[in-house]
């Protein structure tokens, strides 16, 4: 991963330090957790793309660190949020703010995290602001769809926009605010797009299929994912009551659709002018969707 993200090293850790500096400005007796939920070991997906991202639409703006930034704290909050509302006991290897401290402190918490990032947000300018806040409104609408299905079977195209909603809303809201600050020709604006749509739909699908187990709590609450959905359309008159369900084949099912939505994203790149950023973003892509 350090290899392929060479390219924008610098960027990145430009970035931590400065992600460091606006989390250690607060003072409460939770700061200590907090450190430990946002360093211990992070992914960083949201703000590697915008990096990668920016140098392909050769953008250099102060800007673009806030955009980082903004982004990588409403993950994080949504983060703490969700962990309350699936009553999580553990993420990253830690104990849940909800499970140490109960829903009360971790909603705070999570709301903590949400007003550093509108801090950020109101460094920026009219258009990012409006960016960002349609998205966090889908984003939280995307959490309403998901738990109006509850233990619901949806059809695929509920599935595919609720996961829109929810996963994608984040690495889009990034990408438009990135264009707000450089010309981008349509037809870029168009590949790219439709490019972070596949991946954050293969994103979700692998993490979901990483993640699926009966005993998991998301199939305990009702929250069913692509191999249930797959199941249900073959067995129409099915209940998990009354069968036995051996879910190997619509697992392999969902991982063939994994590969099939990163082979689109992939080949939205293909009009994308090449560069060592491209390259890495192809490799980053194959690296986070590998089997």
């Amino acid at each position: 991963m350090n290899k392929i993200l060479l390219p924008i090293k610098n960027e990145l850790e430009t970035f931590e330090n400065k992600l460091k500096e606006v989390i250690s400005k607060e003072d409460n007796f939770l700061i200590n957790d907090l450190n430990n939920f946002i360093f211990s070991n992070p992914k960083r997906l949201r703000p590697i793309f915008i990096f990668l991202l920016s140098k392909i639409l050769k953008i250099e703006n102060t800007l673009v660190l806030n955009i980082a930034l903004i982004t990588e704290l409403i993950h994080n909050a949504s983060l703490i949020h969700d962990d309350i509302i699936d009553e999580e006991k553990t993420r990253r290897n830690h104990p849940t703010f909800f499970e140490k401290y109960g829903s009360k402190l971790a909603v705070l918490e999570g709301d903590l995290v949400l007003s550093l990032a509108l801090e950020k947000i109101s460094e920026t300018n009219l258009q990012i602001s409006k960016i960002f806040s349609q998205k966090i409104k889908n984003t939280i609408n995307g959490e309403i769809i998901q738990n109006e299905n509850i233990s619901k079977i949806t059809d695929l195209e509920t599935y595919y926009q609720k996961t829109l909603n929810k996963t994608g809303n984040l690495f889009l809201a990034g990408l438009e605010a990135l264009f707000t600050l450089e010309d981008v020709d349509e037809e870029t604006k168009k590949s790219l797009n439709a490019f972070l749509k596949n991946y954050t739909l293969a994103f979700q699908i692998k993490n979901d299929i990483d993640n699926f187990k009966i005993d998991s709590t998301d199939f305990k609450n009702g929250n069913y994912t692509l191999p249930v959905i797959y199941f249900f359309m073959e067995n129409k008159t099915a209940s998990f009551n009354q069968t036995q369900i051996d879910f190997e084949k619509y697992i392999e099912q969902a991982k063939q659709t994994t590969k099939d939505f990163k082979q689109k994203a992939l080949k939205n790149l293909d009009n994308i002018e090449n560069s060592i950023y491209k390259n890495s973003l192809i490799k980053l892509t194959d690296f986070t969707l590998r089997s």
